[in-house]
């Protein structure tokens, strides 16, 4: 076995942008540039005196006993790169981020390094922009004076399992003046800027020691997205769009291409004790720059100042002034004055995210000792009545009747004590959808779009209610305003076209859109074997009932269809007929009632 050893080294850690992007368009030539730039970091590393330790599929990893060495390396590395990606089509250049950390590093005897100095370097590549060169604060200490290029500082960044931020600078590379790639030729048009100011909130990293603190730094995130939200002058993109980036090390410049943002938010979040510090980063996307940086180290209690204070922050850096009694205005008080309760209902929320039988009920345990802690905090009750709804609709409930009353019951009290959230509204309408009175869901949604109108969940529960409503093409224009807003929603948003293109009788439409999902809640495969089934493809039909039958062995044609919340008898008469001919019951009266 190799025997290890420490040494102080300067770390180069170098990533390439955009691989898949390039690997997918073109193999063979991407291969050919991936090659023929791995020998330029081969020629200046060694010429200035370092070692290539790995460059595992598109990255490069060196080390050098001289710190100035290794930036320098860095900097020609970037500008021959750029002379060389001249030659080639915009599309087919190939750029590289590249970090530089000085730090403790352990030696194995075949050469390879690892430890905290590395992990730091590969942090500060991803904070480059493409073609750029970053490093750390004590790597520009050695550096400064010694260097032509000039230095910028871009704000501290705190690093997985290393107790202090770490200061990140960014040389500013002298190159030939490339442009950046130009938008890569599609079928589908590149989606245009908003124009309003657009942000992503990345899922604030958990720094605690206890890793089980994560379900904190995911309320931290949520809230603040919740509350950015509320300003219709700014264009926030969901959770479910941002939290797929959750415990990975990502590029800026990459998110806000794929997500299409201007401003990305990024931080982390440290609880100990009776204390919590949160560090915020608001990053430019073009450049790469950071325009603001902060940290908050406070009591626990103060958590929500702190939520408030980075709220305002960002919304002036992107907006301008907003007058303090619009800012009042457009908040929620989905607030309690007792930390403990807060914290329950994270926990709560966490659990219920699992979406099992076990989960949901210890989620309700969790949300019912928040409502004991204080009785008038309203979040709570709407949590309760999610589980209770949720409880209802997977046939989980011993008395469905109860679990609906009361949802319905903690609904109403959400929207008793705290009016002017939407999550509120939409619970309630759920709760008005499940109890077969339209009319009353149709208008909590509405109010709750009114209350949030960037919350593509709005449109969506809208469009179910549309559907069920005897309008499944209202339903499928609410679905293509709520894509407009979030193009990532997840596979359960993207599965309620079936059921409004079923409602249209448009069965190859709802088949389409079947066949792109990659993992449909099994829900959706009662109305997918129906439009199958009307298709006349029976054998497909029955298939899919039968996997439908495996989670839900004891389902009743009968007392399912007693819950539908059809308004029209003809639309439940022509779900129960596609059920039937699916297998999924034999030719039974249907009830119904119209209300």
């Amino acid at each position: 076995m190799a025997e290890a050893r420490r040494k102080l080294s300067a770390i180069l850690s170098a990533d390439a942008v955009s691989y898949s992007r390039l690997m997918g368009s073109d193999e063979r030539a991407t291969l050919n540039t991936l090659n023929a730039y791995r020998a330029v970091f081969r020629e200046c590393i060694t010429s200035h005196e370092g070692r290539v330790v790995d460059t595992a599929g598109d990255s490069v990893l060196a080390v050098f006993d001289s710190v100035v060495e290794a930036v320098q390396s860095a900097i020609e590395i970037q500008q021959e790169l750029d002379s060389r990606n001249q030659a080639l089509s915009a599309d087919r250049r190939m750029q590289f981020r590249i970090g530089v950390n000085l730090g403790d590093v352990i030696e194995q005897d075949d050469g390879t390094v690892y430890g905290d100095g590395v992990n730091i370097a590969a942090r500060l590549e991803s904070l480059a922009p493409a073609g750029g060169v970053t490093m750390s604060g004590q790597t520009h200490e050695f550096c400064e004076g010694k260097i032509a290029e000039p230095m910028e500082f871009i704000g501290e960044h705190e690093v997985k399992n290393i107790a202090r931020p770490v200061r990140v600078f960014r040389a500013i590379c002298q190159q030939t003046g490339s442009a950046p790639p130009e938008p890569v030729a599609s079928s589908t048009p590149e989606p245009a800027q908003p124009a309003k100011p657009s942000i992503a909130v990345l899922p604030f990293t958990n720094m605690s020691e206890d890793a089980d603190e994560a379900y904190f730094a995911d309320g931290i995130s949520e809230d603040i997205i919740t509350e950015l939200a509320r300003f219709q002058e700014l264009d926030v993109i969901a959770r479910n769009s941002t939290f797929i980036y959750k415990g990975q090390a990502v590029k800026i410049q990459d998110v806000g291409a794929e997500l299409n943002v201007r401003y990305v938010l990024e931080g982390s979040v440290r609880k100990g004790g009776n204390r919590v510090r949160v560090t915020a980063q608001l990053i430019k996307v073009e450049t790469g720059h950071h325009i603001w940086a902060e940290r908050y180290d406070r009591k626990l209690e103060d958590v929500f100042a702190v939520q408030d204070e980075l709220t305002s922050k960002i919304v002036a850096t992107l907006m301008g002034k907003v007058f303090d009694s619009e800012r009042r205005r457009s908040r929620t008080d989905e607030r309690t004055g007792n930390l403990k309760a807060y914290d329950l209902v994270l926990r709560g929320r966490d659990l219920w995210l699992r979406f099992t039988k076990e989960d949901n009920r210890a989620a309700r345990d969790l949300y019912e000792q928040a409502i004991e802690l204080d009785p008038e905090y309203g979040r709570a009750y709407a949590s309760l009545a999610w589980s209770c709804i949720t409880e209802y609709n997977e046939y989980w409930a011993e008395d469905p009747k109860v679990a609906l009353e009361k949802a319905t019951s903690f609904a109403l009290k959400g929207v008793q004590i705290n009016s002017a959230s939407h999550t509120n509204r939409l619970v309630l309408g759920l709760v008005y959808f499940y109890s077969k009175k339209l009319g009353k869901a149709l208008e909590a949604y509405e109010k709750g779009i009114e209350l949030n109108p960037n919350d593509p969940d709005g449109y969506v529960f809208l469009a179910i209610a549309l559907s069920h409503n005897g309008a499944p093409e209202q339903a499928l224009q609410r679905l293509d305003h709520a894509f407009a807003l979030n193009p990532n929603l997840a596979q359960w948003h993207r599965s309620i076209h079936i059921v409004a293109y079923f409602n249209a009788r448009r069965y190859e439409d709802a088949v389409s859109v079947w066949e792109k999902l990659d993992d449909p809640p099994v829900y959706f495969y009662r109305w997918i074997a129906a439009a199958f089934a009307h298709l006349g493809r029976k054998d497909e039909a029955h298939a899919i009932a039968a996997k439908y039958l495996e989670t839900y062995p004891e389902f009743d044609l009968v007392e399912h269809l007693s819950r539908m919340p059809f308004r029209l008898e003809e639309g439940l008469a022509h779900y129960a007929e596609g059920l039937k001919l699916a297998g999924l019951g034999r030719d039974l009266a249907v009830s119904h009632d119209g209300r």
